[in-house]
C-alpha cells in the first residue's frame, strides 16, 4: 500500500465540516479492498467492517475524522466580493493573501484570494493589527452581477493548496488533521489484511469533528464498541513552540490522561516496546479534543485509547508530518488489535 499517495488523494478533496460527502465516497472506496463490508450513513460517516475469526468476539472501533476546517460564505456583495465566516478553528492571522477554493451549488470549484490591503494604503500602525475575519473579503475576480450568478450564501470554502513533498520523508498540506490519520488506519488494516483477527474491527471515517464531535457521537452510538481507539493529530514542537513535548520523528504518541484508560495506554506501550515501534508517551490532563470523548460517553461507557500523529502548524494550509510517524502509528494500531486476544486488562 502506498500510504503517501493515499494521503495525497484524501487531502486533495474538499470536505469542510458539514460537507464531507466527496471525501466520504473516496474513503469508502479505499476501505472496500480491506474490509468485509463498507457503509456510508446519512451523516456522511463511513464504516468499514472486518469480522473476527470466531463469532461472539468483542468489537474495537478505530476512528479518524475526515472533515477539515474551512469557511462558509455569508454574503455576496454588490461589488462582487464574498464575505465569509470560519467553520472550525481558523487563525485569522494567516488568511490575508491566502488562496481559497469555493465549492459552488452546481458542484464547481472556484478559486478566489483573500483581499489584502497593500502597505502603501495602510495608515500608520495598521500593519501591527490582526484583521478580523468578519472584515475580510474574498476576491473572485468578478463584478457583483457576475458573482451573484455563481456564488451563494451557504457555499463552503477551504484552503486551495495541495500536498507538497519537502526534504526527507516530510510532507505538508491542508487537511492532514485528520485525513493523514485515516491514512494511518488504512495502513493498519492493510497490515491486518491476511491476519486472523481476535476482535471485530470497525474503521470509522467520521464527520463534523471540528464543529463538535457530531460524527463521532453518531458512529460510536451505531458501532457500540467494546474498545475505542481515536487516532488524531497532536502538536509537534516548532521554532515558536519549543515547550511542546512531541516532535516529528517521535513515532506514535500514546496519550496519557482522561481519554485513555491507563491499562490500555500501558498495553499499547508494551506492544510498541515488544515490536520495536517508535513511540512516545505524552500527558493530556483533560479533554484530548478527539473522538475518544463521544466514544466514552456511550450509555454503558466504552474503554478508550488515544494514539496521535505528531503534526506541525495545525489548522493551517501547511500542516507538516513525517511518513515515518505515519507508519509507526499504523503499525502500533495493527499490533495492538492483534494483542487484544486473551487480554483481560483492555
Amino acid at each position: 500500500m502506498n500510504v503517501k499517495e493515499t494521503i495525497r488523494q484524501l487531502t486533495h478533496l474538499y470536505g469542510v465540516s458539514g460537507d464531507e460527502f466527496r471525501v466520504s465516497k473516496l474513503a469508502a472506496e479505499m476501505m472496500k479492498p480491506l474490509c468485509d463490508r463498507v457503509e456510508i450513513d446519512d451523516f456522511g460517516n463511513v464504516y468499514g467492517w472486518r469480522d473476527a475469526e470466531k463469532p461472539g468476539a468483542k468489537t474495537v472501533q478505530l476512528d479518524a475524522h475526515i472533515d477539515q476546517i474551512g469557511f462558509i460564505i455569508t454574503d455576496v456583495t454588490d461589488e462582487g466580493f464574498l464575505r465569509f465566516a470560519p467553520v472550525g478553528g481558523v487563525d485569522q492571522r494567516m488568511l490575508l493573501g491566502s488562496e481559497l477554493t469555493v465549492l459552488t451549488r452546481d458542484g464547481q470549484e472556484r478559486l478566489g484570494v483573500v483581499a489584502a490591503m497593500p502597505p502603501h494604503l495602510q495608515k500608520t500602525g495598521e500593519q501591527k493589527n490582526s484583521v478580523p475575519i468578519a472584515d475580510m473579503a474574498l476576491d473572485v475576480g468578478m463584478d457583483g452581477e457576475q458573482a451573484k450568478e455563481v456564488f451563494h450564501v451557504g457555499d463552503f470554502a477551504a484552503f486551495a493548496n495541495d500536498m507538497l513533498e519537502l526534504q526527507g520523508d516530510a510532507i505538508c498540506g491542508k487537511a492532514f488533521d485528520d485525513r493523514a490519520c485515516l491514512g494511518c488506519l488504512l495502513y493498519a488494516l492493510d497490515l491486518l489484511r491476511d491476519k486472523k483477527l481476535p476482535v471485530n474491527v470497525v474503521l470509522t471515517a467520521s464527520t463534523k469533528e471540528e464543529t463538535g464531535f457530531e460524527g463521532g457521537i453518531a458512529t460510536a452510538h451505531r458501532v457500540h464498541p467494546d474498545y475505542g481507539i481515536a487516532v488524531d493529530v497532536t502538536h509537534a514542537r516548532t521554532a515558536d513552540a519549543p515547550s511542546v513535548r512531541s516532535r516529528l520523528g517521535d513515532g506514535a504518541v500514546v496519550s496519557l490522561g482522561s481519554n485513555s484508560r491507563p491499562d490500555m495506554a500501558e498495553a499499547a506501550m508494551e506492544v510498541a516496546r515488544a515490536k520495536r515501534i517508535t513511540h512516545l508517551a505524552d500527558e493530556c490532563a483533560s479533554a484530548s479534543g478527539t473522538n475518544a470523548w463521544p466514544m466514552q460517553m456511550q450509555q454503558e461507557g466504552v474503554k478508550t485509547l488515544v494514539i496521535s500523529l505528531p503534526l506541525k502548524y495545525m489548522h493551517s494550509p501547511v500542516e507538516l508530518i513525517r511518513m515515518s510517524d505515519v507508519e509507526a502509528v499504523g503499525k502500533l494500531v495493527a499490533e495492538y488489535v492483534l494483542s487484544l486476544e486473551g487480554r483481560n486488562d483492555a
